[in-house]
């Protein structure tokens, strides 16, 4: 586990596409916080209501 922490790999936010350093292996995080993870889930929600209404 720690051999892959020391790698430094990094992923963008889905969110701001700010780098956010992966420590874990199995689950790496997606969003930099919790605000950015809802606020992407709303959006999504809501682009998705709109686009099946019109």
């Amino acid at each position: 586990m720690g051999d892959f922490a020391s790698k430094g790999r990094t992923v963008l936010c889905k969110s701001c596409n700010r780098p956010i350093p992966q420590e874990r292996r199995w689950f790496p995080r997606q969003y930099c916080s919790r605000w950015h993870k809802w606020r992407h889930r709303i959006t999504e929600t809501v682009g998705n209501i709109l686009d099946s209404g019109a």
